[in-house]
């Protein structure tokens, strides 16, 4: 027995609505072209406002569908539905570690993503045709402009807007193989054109950057503006030692040798024996001892082998994960723009460091960074001093 009053007719919802089927909790508005809405409530049960989640043109089934996915599942064939089914799939399962987190950052970010009535992971895929992502890709890689005076503008995110079309287009793909769609409308969308930016620091910004990372290393736990203590050594060893932040995270005792530190470099770069001055010592020095300090409130037991003890590690003493250090990063560079360490335009990653390293090696760069002669075109940007061609 359905709860509650029945509807009522009413002559100026769209005809092609049959309203003895409308679903429990989508309401009309006649107002202006008209539209569907729902009534929400905060946590507190205060006052339900009207959110607008479909068109005037939407479809029976498409009010289902929403209301189905506002109660927390995805509906057939939706976007969110089709990554779910993906993710849980023998395929994803056999993608790297790295790629799946990935992924799973990108589904987040996808399924939540505004659209036009309600979230891009509501609409359904088989009704969705090219010129929708495309739209999509441009409009990340373009940005937005501030819609109001003095309002804030959305960036362009080039590499995002490709590295979303490509995970779409691998999960419809997926997707009409398995019978969770019917097509792939990404497909035929082409990636845009990706502006290489190293976002290599002046030497100054980096050391006004790392000071203040030292600075709020010192702060409490907990305390407004601290910071953790592996920060500050890990841009020093990115920069001395010309590493990848993947490099810096996965070193361990087992790379501190007596007197060098034995690089794990990726991608095809070759290892090499980098002598520890004495910037180089202090940072290793710091963070195992950083290290040990949560080891010995965790009381956890200290690995034998060297390997097996990494450098940098979490609050709760596990090994430190990309996704935490880029956590602790991004609350740096926003806390030093808010304090006037550095301008907004200044900030950097950092792998910046890295082309920083590079950039200011003395001597033979390319048996130093363990690059090949057209990587070290693209890391080193110091100007060569040369004679003119006849004086």
């Amino acid at each position: 027995m359905p709860r509650g009053r029945p509807r009522k007719h009413n002559p100026t919802i769209p005809a092609h609505i049959d309203q003895l089927k409308l679903p429990a909790g989508i309401y009309w508005d006649r107002t202006g072209a008209g539209r569907w809405y729902v009534l929400e409530r905060d946590d507190a049960g205060g006052k339900a406002t009207a959110t607008t989640v479909a068109g005037p043109t939407a479809k029976l089934s498409d009010l289902h569908a929403i209301i189905e996915s506002r109660k927390g599942g995805s509906t057939k064939g939706s976007i969110a539905y089709v990554l779910d089914r993906f993710h849980a799939s023998l395929d994803f399962k056999q993608l790297a570690s790295t790629t799946r987190s990935h992924y799973e950052d990108y589904a987040a970010a996808i399924k939540a993503y505004p659209a036009k009535h309600g979230t891009l992971g509501e609409l359904v895929v088989d009704r969705l045709g090219p010129p929708v992502f495309r739209h999509l890709v441009d409009t990340i890689a373009q940005g937005k402009p501030a819609t109001t005076p003095g309002g804030k503008a959305t960036p362009g995110y080039p590499t995002k807007a490709n590295h979303w079309l490509r995970y779409l287009r691998r999960a419809f793909g997926w997707g009409v193989e398995h019978d969770a769609c019917k097509t792939n409308p990404c497909r035929g969308v082409r990636c845009v054109k990706e502006v290489r930016n190293h976002r290599m620091p002046e030497l100054t910004v980096f050391r006004a950057v790392q000071a203040y990372a030292r600075r709020c290393c010192g702060l409490k736990p907990r305390e407004r503006g601290a910071l953790p203590r592996y920060l500050a050594a890990g841009m020093e060893l990115a920069y001395q030692a010309r590493l990848r932040g993947i490099e810096v995270l996965t070193l361990t005792d087992a790379h501190d040798l007596e007197e060098d530190l034995q690089t794990n470099r990726r991608k095809g770069s070759r290892d090499n024996l980098v002598r520890k001055g004495t910037a180089t010592a202090q940072a290793i020095a710091e963070l195992q001892a950083y290290r040990n300090e949560i080891w010995t409130a965790k009381k956890r037991q200290v690995p034998i082998r060297a390997e097996q003890r990494p450098l940098l590690v979490s609050e709760d003493g596990e090994p430190l994960t990309r996704s935490g250090w880029n956590t602790s990063w991004g609350r740096l560079m926003r806390n030093a723009v808010r304090d006037g360490v550095i301008t907004a335009e200044q900030r950097f990653g950092l792998h910046g460091l890295k082309h920083r390293g590079v950039t200011d090696t003395k001597g033979d760069k390319k048996q130093a960074s363990g690059l090949t002669d057209a990587m070290v075109r693209r890391y080193d940007h110091e100007l060569p001093r040369v004679e003119p061609a006849d004086d």
